[in-house]
């Protein structure tokens, strides 16, 4: 993930000055962009949960099954199930672990890596269709406060 610019914290005070129905609509309207696009999802090959896990698999490839579990802040038994099912449809495959030979690692197959891909593609497609009006540096702002509020997520207790 790209480092985002980060400001101080706000003061005890600033921050008791926020009006709660501001964060609340900021939630709604997180929940409705997600929504939103994932409209294109139809012609997705993984569906939303797997490619999640898919997208970890890559990210931390040969990965063990608890590795991805850990990033994603998910039950094993939840990791698991996404794996052996990303396994059964090609997309993923299990590899031995050279440093325990009880443990398997995954990581995407050349079928998996493109199906990821196309999924990306189509998210990209449903950004840039709906940002088309927007300037480059909204879309350049937008994309520097994204990034700082999945920082500050991240670290939020």
């Amino acid at each position: 993930m790209a480092q985002a610019t980060t400001t101080p914290p706000l003061s005890r005070q600033a921050r008791s000055e926020v009006d709660p129905r501001t964060t609340l609509d900021l939630a709604l309207t997180l929940f409705d962009v997600v929504r939103h696009t994932r409209r294109t999802r139809g012609t997705d090959a993984i569906e939303p949960a797997a490619t999640v896990v898919l997208a970890a698999a890559d990210r931390l490839a040969p990965a063990r099954p608890s590795d991805i579990a850990t990033e994603l802040h998910l039950d094993l038994s939840t990791v698991s199930r996404h794996l052996s099912r990303l396994e059964e449809d090609g997309h993923l495959e299990r590899l031995a672990d050279e440093g325990d030979r009880r443990c398997r690692r995954v990581a995407p197959t050349a079928h998996g890596r493109q199906a990821l891909l196309d999924v990306l593609a189509n998210r990209a497609a449903t950004l840039d269709s709906a940002l088309s009006s927007w300037s480059s540096k909204d879309r350049h702002q937008l994309g520097e406060l994204l990034k700082r509020l999945a920082h500050d997520l991240e670290n939020a207790s």
